[in-house]
Formats: structure tokens, C-alpha cells, sequence
């Protein structure tokens, strides 16, 4: 009986152990696992809210360089291979630790570094960074297939003893900002060290053990993909062009209206972004609005110093007024609808006030609801789907190569097509518009 006590007791004390040992392990991972979420957040947050100029020397979507001398901001440029610590400061972030208490650490895929930045940053830009799954499978290929990933955030966890060396990792102020100290190397992929853009070498998922159950590989990733990113950047893309289109209409020589957009064209002739009477669809036109300026009455409409009529240029500091930097990126994927109680008229004293309430005078974008009292939207299209291609002037010039139903996507009419009806939508496998209205 008392070996049966000793024994019951050493069993439920065994318990108690274990279920303290795993307690400890579910908050030590949930402490690590909720900086990398804050940090993957405040990353998005920051590509969608750059601070634009009319100059467009800075791009939507810019992330930043990593912090590679452990001071908190973003040290630049960051030529070649893009990896250091989180850049906490630059962030507006606290000093986010995992729960062995490192700093987190970060790699940016070149396509997205603000310094030193690539040609073109638009939807269809794509993510380099290959990252691989804890069984060495390829779960984002950087290279070949352009499934890659746009940034990756690393808990590095404790210290252990590399596979490639014969002791363990130093963290001491000799080695703080050497990454073999904090970051693990397994199954062919070093955390420490990758190749942007390519399939074969990237950054890999711990945990991994060797065949002794001996942990080589702690480090936590989570990633940025393009789908994580690109809806926000959209978004803010959209409203930067909504902006200028309130402050347009706002000026008091505009009356409120809103100029003609350019024709989409299905032809082999270069794209044109002018504006072109009559057309309430399409994309949004490059000053001067030489047509938008005529038929309400001006002249001199193609000069800086027109006389009368509506402006032939944007108000104020209009972020896409520049025909050069970010917006020369977007222009091919940002389309817009005005509704025809708001288009320019000849006189533009015509009044626009409640003109919503005409029927078919205005437009609907469903969701919010079906209600035709919208005065324009703006669609700014997301990254190719299965089906669509964008590469030759004839495919740029038509509307299905970017748009989805249930938004608009009607085939090319050498008259204007001017549809009343739109959708914000959910974004989906068949479906990524963003949209913005007013």
C-alpha cells in the first residue's frame, strides 16, 4: 500500500511537471508568435501609408531596409540580399522581443526595398524571397514560378550550436549584429544567408531536429506574400487618386465637375491617357484635359494659361499630377467611371447639385449598395489572374485583362461604353479590384 502511495504520488507529481513545462511552452510561443504578427502588421501598414509628393520620388508600397548595426532604423540602401533586424524605430514600433527576449529579424525582397528601389512597384509585381517548409519542401519559390514572398520576419529564439560550427552562437557585443549568431542553417537553407530571386536558396521553417532529437534549427518565420500586402496598397492607391478628383471638383472654376476619363483602346497603337469627350469610363487622363477644358467652354486648352472652361490640370498637391515616378507605375491599372450629372458641360455653371437624384444620372457601387447616387469610382486593378495577360499594347487595351465582374469589363467600342453599375467586392481567386468612390 505505501509503494502504491509513493508511486501514485510520483506519478501525479510527474504530471503537474509536465503540464507546467508545456504551460510555459504555449506562452513563451504565444509571446513570439504575437510580435510577429504586430510586426507583420505594422509592416503592411507602413507600404500602404508612405508619404507621397507630386515629385513621386516615393513609391505606395516601399518597405523598409533592415536595421543591420541593431540601433532600431532602417539603415540604406540595401543593396543586394535585404536582411538585418526589424527596423523597430522606423516602424513607430516597441522594442519587440520573441520569448527568449532577441530582437526580431527581417529580409525584404528587392522588388519592395525603398532603397535602393526597382524600376516598376505595381500590382503585378511579385515577391523574390524562396521560403522553405521544415520538411525542406519549397513552400515560395523566388525564382522560376514567382510565388516568392515580399518579406519574411524571424523570431531567432535561443541560442544553439550551428551545424557548420564547432561552437555555440555568439551574442556577446563581439557578434551582436553577425547573423550566424542568431539565425540557424538546416537541410541545405541558412537562415543567415540567402539569394534573392532564387528557388533553390532561401530561408526555411524550424523547428528542426537532427536524428538525435537535438534541436539545429529554432528559428520562427512568417511572411509577407503578395496577397497579404497588395489590397492595402491598392487601396491606397485608389485613394490618392480620389483625392484629387474631390479636389478638382472642389475648385469653384470646376463647378463641381469632374474631367472626361481616356479611352481604353483594343488596338496596337501605345495606350493614350487623353482625355476624350463623351467617354464617363476608362482611365484616368494625363493633363492638360484639353477636351474637358473645350466642351465647358475654354480655350486655349492644351496652354498652361487657358482662358475659361474647366481646369485642364489637377488642384493644389495632387499626389499623381507628376507624369513621372510612382504613378507611371499605376497609371495602366487605376481605371475610373464619372457619372454623367458630373461631366463637363458647356456652360459649366449648369447646375450639379442633387443631380444624383435624375435617374441613370449617376453611379452604383454594390457593396455598399445598389443606390445610383455615387459621383464617380475609381478601379484600381490587382495582380494578373489565370486568363488575363498584359504584356503586348492590344491585351493593355482591354478591359477583361484587368478588370473582373462583377465590375465591368465590356470589349472595345470605338464609341464610349459607360457603365453605371459597380462592385467593391470580396477579394477572391476570380476577383481582386479595389475600389473607391465618392
Amino acid at each position: 500500500m505505501v509503494m502504491l502511495i509513493i508511486m501514485t504520488l510520483g506519478s501525479a507529481a510527474f504530471l503537474v511537471s509536465a503540464l507546467n513545462s508545456s504551460s510555459v511552452q504555449i506562452e513563451r510561443d504565444k509571446k513570439t508568435a504575437d510580435a510577429l504578427a504586430q510586426a507583420k502588421n505594422a509592416l503592411i501598414g507602413y507600404a500602404a501609408s508612405v508619404a507621397l509628393t507630386p515629385a513621386g520620388t516615393k513609391r505606395p508600397g516601399d518597405l523598409p531596409c533592415p536595421d543591420i548595426n541593431n540601433d532600431g532604423s532602417a539603415d540604406t540602401p540595401c543593396n543586394g540580399n535585404a536582411l538585418g533586424r526589424l527596423p523597430w524605430k522606423t516602424l513607430g514600433l516597441p522594442d519587440f522581443r520573441d520569448s527568449s527576449g532577441e530582437r526580431l529579424w527581417y529580409a525584404v525582397s528587392a522588388n519592395f526595398k525603398n532603397s535602393p528601389r526597382t524600376a516598376t512597384l505595381n500590382s503585378d509585381t511579385l515577391g523574390s524571397i524562396s521560403v522553405f517548409a521544415k520538411d525542406g519542401n519549397l513552400s515560395y519559390d523566388g525564382g522560376a514560378t514567382g510565388t516568392g514572398v515580399i518579406a519574411v520576419l524571424i523570431a531567432p529564439g535561443a541560442v544553439l550550436q550551428r551545424t557548420d560550427k564547432i561552437t555555440p552562437q555568439d551574442r556577446s557585443s563581439v557578434g551582436s549584429n553577425n547573423p550566424v549568431n542568431y539565425l540557424d542553417i538546416a537541410l541545405g537553407q541558412d537562415n543567415a544567408s540567402f539569394t534573392d530571386g532564387l528557388s533553390t536558396d532561401g530561408l526555411i521553417q524550424g523547428i528542426i531536429k537532427d536524428s538525435n532529437q537535438r534541436v539545429i534549427l529554432n528559428d520562427q518565420l512568417l511572411v509577407i506574400t503578395q496577397e497579404n500586402i497588395m489590397r492595402a496598397i491598392q487601396k491606397r492607391v485608389a485613394a490618392e487618386v480620389k483625392q484629387c478628383l474631390n479636389e478638382y471638383a472642389s475648385d469653384p472654376q470646376n463647378n463641381g465637375r469632374l474631367p472626361w476619363s481616356s479611352r481604353v483602346r483594343d488596338t496596337g497603337t501605345p495606350p493614350s491617357y487623353s482625355d476624350r469627350s463623351g467617354y464617363l469610363f476608362g482611365r484616368i487622363p494625363d493633363s492638360p484635359f484639353k477636351k474637358t477644358c473645350e466642351d465647358s467652354g475654354g480655350g486655349g486648352c492644351d496652354q498652361p494659361a487657358q482662358s475659361g472652361g474647366m481646369w485642364n490640370n489637377w488642384r493644389g498637391n495632387c499626389n499623381i499630377a507628376s507624369l513621372s515616378g510612382w504613378w507611371l507605375n499605376w497609371k495602366e491599372m487605376t481605371f475610373y467611371a464619372l457619372a454623367d450629372a458630373y461631366k463637363p458641360v458647356d456652360p459649366i455653371t449648369a447646375a450639379a447639385v442633387n443631380a444624383c437624384s435624375t435617374t441613370g444620372a449617376c453611379l452604383s457601387v454594390n457593396p455598399p449598395s445598389a443606390t445610383t447616387d455615387k459621383k464617380f469610382a475609381v478601379i484600381v486593378a490587382g495582380k494578373m489572374l489565370p486568363g488575363q495577360s498584359r504584356s503586348t499594347n492590344i491585351e493593355k487595351g482591354t478591359f477583361s485583362n484587368y478588370l473582373e465582374a462583377p465590375n465591368p469589363v465590356p470589349p472595345y467600342s470605338a464609341t464610349p461604353v459607360n457603365p453605371t453599375s459597380f462592385s467593391q467586392g470580396v477579394t477572391s481567386a476570380t476577383f481582386n479590384d479595389a475600389v473607391s468612390f465618392q
